[in-house]
């Protein structure tokens, strides 16, 4: 994020892969209601799933149980309760003749409402789903972008294999196509009140303080507030579902905030690299500070990737001796920093001061904004390319334009706040402008947010001075990333 001098400034979900073992016992794989198997039986009819009759198909399948026949039988090719004729060998509910029903649909222990599951295989089945799809029988098979799969084992309750623990999770794009996020082409965010909380840090809310990288995680928004000061302190705020604030952890030094879908992962100006807190014991630890041996400037903006990859932004705004000597973009994988993309060497405007960072949603992309505008660059196989494209309207940009923090909403739409100004311009997945969000009062808008039960709501900080800095909202038709 970035603060205008005299106030120059600013501040991921992403997920850490957690190994989860296939076993025949309780147990999800997949985060986000996504687990292959789980308590609630992904990928499994249950041992309910027939009335009718004795059945064949094996005990210990794992989604047929007894799977005998009746109108219940469970089965079908996604372990979620579907099933055409409920019979075995591709159907979920095991064996090879397993016998069925007229329509092998789970009923509530096959599949059913809650079915989940991940990308990985039921035993006895081909596919678990997870996803969106409905399981046929028994209502919507949940699972949102459940990230679950391994081979679920048998039993009552088939584990998962692999899982993501990255959190909540965007379901697929297709499910908002030709859904827009709001009426219109503008939409005006309104004040919480109270966020931040007015005390001595803001002196009553009278102080200039930039508020920055809001990040939603459980069922509350985190945030950064900062003062002025050259590697100024920084505090994270807490804001409950009820839109109550408090201070969460003082003296943090952080800017941007971005989550593995547990903890708080910051970039911080206070050790002058990323730091990581845990949640709930908010234990603190330095996952970069520098980089060919020298400290980082002051960290701006971050995000992760669902293997674990953090790519953060590092221009000077915090620090103007600029340790680095140069401004830069970065990525921390499997313990190593290296310099990614040619940012911070464009020649448009110098120093470039990269600042907003975000991935597309299928993390084909990193997105980096800055004094010299949004651009794209390609990430194949891992890598990032090191030169990118301008992407987006005029607004985002044209030379001179300066961008700071970005999230994207479940359909790919990208939400960029244009530093220095109280509006954040929506881009389309194609780079044409949807439209714009606006601010009625504060400095600049500083970076932007989903969260709420429903991950509708946008949240925007914006830095200010006289009550006007904090966090704005405003309630859309799509859900959107966490931060």
């Amino acid at each position: 994020m970035n603060i205008s001098r005299p106030w120059t400034w600013k501040i991921l979900a992403a997920p850490v892969l957690a190994l989860a073992l296939a076993t025949g016992g309780c147990g999800g794989g997949g985060s986000n209601g996504g687990g292959g198997g789980g308590m609630t039986g992904a990928g499994s009819g249950g041992t309910t799933s027939g009335t009718g009759g004795k059945g064949s198909g094996g005990t210990s399948a794992g989604t047929g149980g007894a799977a005998s026949g009746g109108t219940t039988g469970s089965g079908g090719k996604v372990a979620t309760g579907s099933g055409g004729s409920a019979t075995g060998g591709n159907s979920a509910s095991g064996g090879s003749t397993a016998t069925g029903g007229k329509v092998g649909s789970g009923g509530a222990s096959s599949g059913g409402a809650t079915a989940t599951g991940g990308a990985g295989t039921a035993s006895g089945g081909v596919t678990a789903t997870g996803g969106t799809g409905t399981a046929s029988g028994g209502g919507t098979a949940s699972g949102g972008n459940g990230q679950g799969g391994g081979s679920a084992s048998g039993g009552d309750h088939g584990s998962g294999g692999m899982a993501m623990t990255s959190g909540w999770q965007c379901p697929a794009a297709s499910t908002f196509t030709g859904m827009s996020p709001f009426s219109g082409t503008t939409i005006a965010a309104t004040h919480i009140m109270g966020a931040p909380p007015e005390d001595t840090f803001n002196n009553m809310g009278n102080n200039f303080t930039n508020v920055e990288g809001p990040v939603w995680i459980g069922d509350a928004l985190y945030y950064s507030e900062l003062a002025t000061t050259n590697l100024p302190p920084a505090r994270i705020l807490k804001m409950t579902a009820d839109e109550v604030s408090s201070v969460f952890i003082d003296m943090s030094g952080s800017n941007g905030l971005a989550t593995d879908g547990t903890n708080i992962i910051s970039a911080n100006h206070g050790v002058q690299g990323i730091v990581k807190f845990s949640l709930p014991d908010k234990t603190a630890t330095t996952l970069a500070s520098m980089y060919d041996g020298k400290k980082f400037n002051s960290p701006n903006d971050l995000t992760v990737a669902r293997d674990g990859t953090i790519y953060f932004t590092d221009p000077d705004y915090q620090d103007t001796a600029k340790p680095q000597g140069t401004t830069g973009v970065y990525q921390i994988k499997d313990g190593t920093v290296t310099s990614v993309t040619d940012y911070a060497a464009l020649p448009d405007v110098n120093p470039s001061e990269p600042n907003g960072i975000s991935l597309t949603l299928d993390e084909t992309s990193l997105l980096v904004g800055g004094k010299a505008g949004l651009r794209r660059y390609a990430i194949t196989g891992g890598a990032v390319s090191m030169t990118g494209t301008p992407f987006g309207p005029p607004e985002v940009t044209m030379t001179g334009v300066n961008t700071d923090g970005m999230t994207l909403d479940c359909a790919g739409n990208l939400y960029v706040a244009v530093a220095n100004s109280l509006s954040l311009v929506v881009v389309k997945p194609d780079g044409t402008k949807l439209g714009t969000v606006t601010l009625a009062t504060g400095m600049a808008a500083t970076n932007v947010a989903f969260g709420g039960a429903d991950h509708q709501t946008l949240y925007v900080t914006a830095q200010g001075a006289n009550h006007t800095q904090g966090v704005y909202k405003a309630h859309l038709n799509i859900p959107g990333k966490p931060y």
